[in-house]
């Protein structure tokens, strides 16, 4: 029974991930008849460009880039594709890079060296295609002036143990960066541009996604004192200087709506967690589930949300609802993990480990969060399976469900019982997927 319930939850998050795999996003997004490119509602004259120049960065840059590539066949591009390691692999030709996530490196510094470059040659003539997809806040860096890269990635550090949503860190980024906030939109003006973007965010708010280098930016530097203020992140010089001139109106803001640049812009949302949901409630009903998709919108405390999926595996198991069984609850979205230890672990098994504890000796169920880039905090697992046994399973192997949850500690905890779900990195990333199954 439970490798049935273990086995469906591969096949139903298998299908969410393929829904939302880039070639296909962008191929979906452009189509082309001869020499008119569409997107969206937009149409593009190819043969009004002189040049066209391709800017991809995230973890599904290269698919994405492949798929432009293949579309645009016929006609000489020149850009870059900067990917996280290990997910890099040769183009046609569009250069490609690789650079650290979810903390910048100086690859990632180098990255954003040469995407500066490259737009400083993009003229009124010219078309630039920026492709932006998860992680691209990290891969791609470029700090304002007289800010330290060292300290930059120090406070990259800081905002990720904090607890501080993917929206706060992003407004915190924008204001420290030339790139992200607009930046990218100004660097290509007066140039055209098409952003083609995979979201990344709860909301698909553009200007979070990949901390928005293309699209306007509502955030101030007062929202980024009061962000580490909430969160006493302590700031390190060159960044305490920049906030201060910032607040006194010493530097100029991201760039806002209104500002001209815009005017050369064009933006389109290609795939989200809730396409992947979508796949994924289809694919359940399939294998024979009543199903139910809760929402695509899920953030706050990773330990915490798990209450709310054991509440509802409890319920079914009692009640039979909210719908008849065999069921599958399905929603996504991205939690965070205020961290106070040094385990090893991400969000989703953090996520898992706190749903087996609250649903000990319960059976006929299973739970299984995972993200959709296969990859879970630093670690090689995209998330892990639970269920009414997984305690017991683990106290005999000498550990503690309690104390491993109080430290962070969930990689050690799955790995011991066989629960970690390791599919390697899928080249997409639309937020976490999070499965109930009931029997």
């Amino acid at each position: 029974m439970r490798n049935g319930l273990k086995k469906d939850a591969a096949e139903i998050l298998e299908s969410a991930i393929e829904a939302v795999e880039p070639s296909v996003a962008v191929k979906r997004a452009l189509t082309r008849e001869k020499n008119t490119l569409q997107v969206g509602s937009r149409s593009y004259d190819l043969d009004m460009f002189r040049n066209i120049y391709v800017v991809a960065f995230g973890e599904a840059s290269v698919p994405m880039s492949r798929a432009l590539e293949e579309i645009l066949y016929d006609i000489p591009l020149k850009g870059v594709a900067i990917t996280k390691y290990g997910l890099g692999s040769k183009l046609e030709q569009i250069e490609v890079s690789e650079a650290a996530h979810p903390v910048p490196d100086e690859n990632s510094l180098k990255a954003g060296q040469l995407v500066k470059e490259i737009l400083a040659q993009a003229e009124k003539e010219d078309l630039v295609i920026f492709l932006i997809s998860g992680g691209g806040s990290s891969l791609l860096t470029l700090p304002r002036k007289d800010v330290s890269f060292k300290e930059l990635v120090k406070l990259h550090e800081a905002l990720l143990s904090s607890g501080a949503t993917i929206k706060e860190i992003n407004t915190v980024r924008k204001h420290l960066s030339t790139v992200k906030g607009g930046g990218l939109a100004k660097m290509a003006f007066p140039a055209q541009s098409i952003s083609l973007m995979l979201s990344d965010v709860v909301g698909d708010t553009p200007d979070i996604i990949a901390s928005g280098p293309t699209v306007p930016d509502p955030s101030t530097f007062e929202d980024f004192y009061d962000i580490v203020e909430r969160y006493q992140i302590t700031l390190l010089p060159s960044i305490s200087r920049l906030l201060e001139d910032g607040l006194n109106g010493l530097i100029e803001e991201t760039l806002k709506t209104g500002d001209p640049v815009f005017g050369n812009c064009y933006s389109e949302l290609i795939g989200t967690n809730c396409t992947a949901l979508c796949s994924a409630q289809k694919k359940a009903s399939q294998l024979g589930y009543n199903t139910l998709l809760l929402s695509s919108y899920v953030t706050g405390e990773s330990k915490e949300i798990a209450k709310v999926f054991a509440a509802l595996a409890k319920n079914e198991l009692l009640h039979g609802r909210p719908m008849s069984r065999p069921a599958c609850i399905l929603a996504g979205g991205e939690v965070t993990v205020t961290v106070r230890n040094n385990g090893k672990g991400g969000r989703c098994q953090e996520m898992a480990l706190s749903f087996a504890i609250e649903v000990e000796g319960l059976e006929d169920m299973l739970f299984l969060a995972a993200g959709t880039d296969g990859i879970d905090g630093p670690t090689d697992a995209a998330g892990a399976f639970a269920d009414g046994s997984s305690v017991e399973k683990a106290s005999m192997q000498g550990m503690d469900a309690t104390k491993m949850l109080s430290s962070h500690d969930s990689y050690s905890f799955f790995n011991s019982i066989g629960d970690l779900h390791k599919i390697g990195q899928t080249g997409t990333n639309v937020m976490d997927i999070y499965i109930l199954l009931v029997r």
